[in-house]
């Protein structure tokens, strides 16, 4: 399994976040909130950055055997990530609201239009750099960043890549907002009632299928190893 089969699953991982998503675009089409919903995908491209970095500069200082050591990591990262969110899907499966109940938001996105543009890029880099998903994301990252590179330029185009690609979601919606014109605007509007209404569903469908698929890829770079 090359470098970016493995690390694509796990920046897609971080990108497809229903929660964070439906907390920029509230932010978004809040009156007055481009600013503020700027500040917090900059911030959320500036945590993942700083998580993605830091958890490879630590991970370098670990003694690395870049064979047999290095090889096991690449397998066993992405399958025991796999299985954990399979089971966490499963659960969230099972306590699942009943259809037609409507869920409360979480009470910080009922506050989101009181956000300034500074606090809400502390809150982007905060959610990004420290949310328990996305640091374990950004562990795996750095393994198998660190498992294909040596030398500091290739480390740091991968995280810089690695980076854009795990906030794309993020900043995708402010520059269609800023250059789409009034029709992207009322898709993001649909977008952000449709998420807000589904969250339940598409966490748990998101969270068992980036599961299935992070087995795959270990399953994959197990295989590849054996018959290379």
């Amino acid at each position: 399994m090359t470098e970016w089969g493995q690390l694509l699953p796990l920046a897609l991982t971080i990108a497809i976040s229903p929660l964070p998503l439906a907390a920029l675009l509230l932010l978004l089409l809040s009156p007055d909130g481009f600013k503020a919903a700027a500040g917090f995908s900059i911030g959320w491209f500036v945590g993942v950055a700083l998580s993605a970095t830091l958890l490879a500069v630590l991970s370098s200082l670990l003694p690395h055997d870049r064979s047999a050591g290095s090889r096991a990591l690449q397998v066993a990262v992405p399958l025991l990530l796999g299985l954990g969110l399979i089971v966490l899907g499963l659960v969230q499966w099972h306590d699942r609201p009943s259809r037609g109940t409507d869920v409360p938001l979480p009470r910080w996105l009922t506050a989101l239009d009181r956000l300034t543009p500074a606090r809400a890029t502390i809150i982007g880099v905060g959610y990004a750099a420290f949310r328990p998903k996305n640091l374990v994301m950004a562990a795996a990252a750095g393994v198998v960043i660190l498992g294909a590179h040596s030398d500091p330029t290739g480390i740091i185009i991968s995280v810089g890549v690695f980076t854009a690609l795990a906030s794309i979601t993020m900043l995708a919606p402010v520059l269609a907002y800023a250059f789409g014109g009034i029709a992207v605007r009322g898709r993001l509007t649909r977008l952000r009632e449709w998420l807000v209404h589904n969250m339940p569903l598409i966490t748990v469908f998101t969270v068992l299928v980036l599961g299935v698929f992070l087995v795959l890829v270990g399953l994959g770079t197990f295989a590849g190893q054996l018959l290379g």
